[in-house]
């Protein structure tokens, strides 16, 4: 429920400053009113939206530099995994790294390039990462969680692109090389996705 409702509010559905009716979305999508109420308690901690007494839970206005920024902590954290993974990696990981890259290369199906996307990324975070940082990891990929194929032109090229550079890292065991294409990757991707999002008139007049 969250991350519909996310999506929403990231892909214009939900303007800036508008009020999500509880009763309404409930009513819609053919839910309760709980697992709603929930959903917008979570999106206020992730500053999306933010509730009045009485008056219910308007949707925050975002800015380019919410996005930029959301994308290199992201980016620094999964930097980490990275660098941990180029050490500890076996030559299958990396061949089924390999696979799964050239797969969402050669695809055509943007939800399916994003499936092949998530997996990659998925086997570096979870070979690199301890308990504690994996439960970051996985806030700030639910956090702000933009479909790129959506918004971004030709991003499945690009991001395989970059895959391959995070890829030749890792088989080289370079964990410095591995922290940094990764960190790059992610935080450039952020750029990417804010100058999508204002060609678009997303982001609100100052």
């Amino acid at each position: 429920m969250a991350e519909s409702l996310r999506n929403g509010i990231l892909t214009g559905e939900f303007k800036p400053g508008s009020r999500i009716d509880l009763g309404t979305v409930a009513d819609e999508w053919g839910v309760s009113p709980l697992p709603v109420r929930e959903a917008l308690i979570a999106l206020e901690s992730e500053g999306l939206v933010k509730s009045y007494p009485r008056r219910g839970h308007y949707v925050q206005a975002l800015q380019p530099e919410d996005i930029i920024d959301h994308y290199e902590i992201f980016g620094r954290v999964a930097g980490m995994a990275a660098a941990r993974a180029a050490k500890s990696l076996s030559s299958e990981q990396i061949h089924e790294l390999e696979s799964i890259n050239e797969a969402m290369r050669a695809g055509e199906d943007p939800r399916e390039q994003e499936d092949f996307n998530f997996q990659f990324h998925k086997i570096i975070n979870s070979t690199g990462s301890s308990r504690r940082l994996i439960s970051v990891i996985r806030i700030l990929s639910k956090t702000m969680s933009l479909r790129f194929s959506e918004i971004v032109p030709g991003w499945e090229q690009r991001a395989t692109d970059e895959h391959d550079e995070i890829l030749d890292a890792l088989r080289q065991g370079d964990a410095e090389a591995a922290r940094t294409a990764m960190e790059k990757h992610l935080s450039v991707n952020g750029v990417r996705a804010a100058e999508a999002l204002q060609r678009v008139n997303f982001f609100p007049e100052v």
